[in-house]
């Protein structure tokens, strides 16, 4: 499946360079202006895509009840300092906040304000952590203004981490995005950026797209989780305000979504009112919020059912304070994504589900929990065909045998506790989680 949608968020303060004036602009269009320099085409094959997964989510939606689409995340952390080494807990935390914020489970659901009330909805998104990956390294993770990205912390062989297949897996990069630094002045700070859906199918022949390899979410190690330690300072006389809503909004592009301003106004920002962000319950928004939870902000008049800037938003650039909703508008089109160019993820391609079906019925461990010592049922598959690995939620490898012929894996050292078991052959992928309970 080909992808080619590109989107990352950039806070840009200028600070001093220019006497002290402040520009907190996202880097979301400033990169799909790069990439329609580069790609002719670029901004109508996502538009094209954009366009397709609408249709199918509300027909979804119209046409049947919504299944709840669990997700399967792979996280990895990849580390220079040893602060960026970031705990199982601040990990655990941030699938929490995902869980709640697609489910509408989160507790600051009920301070939606009665002007959004009839729009909001739950997505109905799960997500499920499947795998964790830690990577050392000495390799810095940099962005520029030309739309250059990090991508080498997706790359073992640059210093970074390779993705787990990425056609059915969520895979969450957490490193330290260094400033953007341009003749010794820091210009700004990537908080997290993610490659939305889009079919290579529609470019203009002989373009290529960034590989498939590539797709997922990168998140700045600062900002990850609920409530951390660490603060980020942007220069907006407060640190900023963090509870996992980063990832919750990087998510969001990845599923497809636009900021709610529609990316008007040009690279510093303006007036965005004749933007729009492609959903039609999300109100005409002037511009980005300035990370505060000013709910006086109307800055598009429109004629009929004119609303307030929906600070409450996920895709706003509000305080994460007031963020707690996404529109029903935004539901459809993420769904419609999960139906479509990301089927693989849940099982909702009709390839995918049927291997999905196959490898849950045909390919079994037990017992699970486990003593130790695993036997792997299958009428389909030889274990001696996969290559084999037994990782611990710190990301290390755990030593293990197997005896080929009776199908069976001894893990005699492992501790009590959790455990994942990597079975890679060809295309096919099998990840199982693992009780060692002695």
């Amino acid at each position: 499946m080909n992808r080619t949608s590109l989107s990352f968020c950039l806070i840009l303060c200028l600070g001093s360079l220019f006497a002290q004036a402040q520009f907190v602009p996202c880097g979301h269009h400033l990169a799909i202006e790069s990439m329609e320099e580069k790609y002719p085409g670029y901004k109508a094959a996502v538009q094209q895509t954009f366009e397709e997964a609408k249709r199918v989510g509300k027909e979804s939606r119209l046409y049947r009840s919504a299944d709840t689409y669990t997700v399967p995340v792979v996280v990895h952390v990849v580390w220079n300092e040893e602060e960026e080494n970031i705990p199982d807990s601040l990990i655990t935390s941030q699938i929490e906040v995902l869980n709640e914020d697609y489910r509408r489970l989160n507790a600051d659901a009920i301070n939606i304000r009665p002007d959004f009330e009839d729009v909001v909805g739950d997505p109905m998104i799960e997500f499920d952590l499947v795998a964790i990956e830690r990577v050392s390294t000495t390799e810095l993770f940099e962005v520029d203004l030309t739309g250059t990205l990090p991508d080498n912390v997706k790359v073992t062989t640059q210093g970074g981490s390779d993705a787990y297949d990425t056609e059915t897996h969520l895979n969450i990069w957490v490193c330290k995005i260094q400033p953007i630094n341009i003749g010794g002045f820091e210009l700004g700070q990537v908080l997290g950026f993610a490659y939305p859906p889009a079919g290579l199918s529609n470019w203009p022949e002989g373009v290529e797209a960034p590989s498939t390899e590539l797709e997922g979410v990168v998140i700045d190690y600062r900002v990850m989780g609920r409530n951390n330690d660490f603060e980020v300072d942007l220069g907006l006389g407060s640190p900023l305000v963090t509870k996992g809503r980063t990832a919750t909004h990087e998510v969001g592009h990845y599923l497809g979504l636009r900021h709610v301003w529609g990316d008007g106004g040009g690279i510093f920002g303006g007036d965005s009112c004749g933007e729009d962000d492609g959903v039609e319950d999300t109100p005409n928004t002037g511009g980005q919020a300035n990370f505060d939870c000013d709910d006086t902000r109307n800055t598009c008049m429109d004629a009929i059912d004119d609303r307030p800037d929906m600070i409450e938003n996920f895709m706003d650039y509000a305080s994460e304070d007031c963020m707690n909703s996404f529109t029903q508008g935004q539901i459809d089109l993420m769904r419609g994504v999960l139906e479509t160019s990301r089927c693989a993820l849940v099982g909702a391609c009709e390839d995918t589900a049927t291997k999905n079906i196959d490898l849950s019925a045909q390919f079994k461990i037990a017992p699970n929990p486990s003593s130790g010592r695993l036997s792997f049922e299958t009428s389909v598959y030889n274990i001696q065909d996969f290559d084999v690995r037994m990782i611990n939620l710190a990301g290390q490898d755990v030593p293990f045998t197997i005896n080929f012929n009776s199908q069976e894996v001894q893990i005699n050292h492992a501790e009590n506790g959790l455990y994942i078991l990597k079975l890679q052959r060809e295309n096919v992928q099998i990840i199982k989680k693992i009780s060692i309970v002695k």
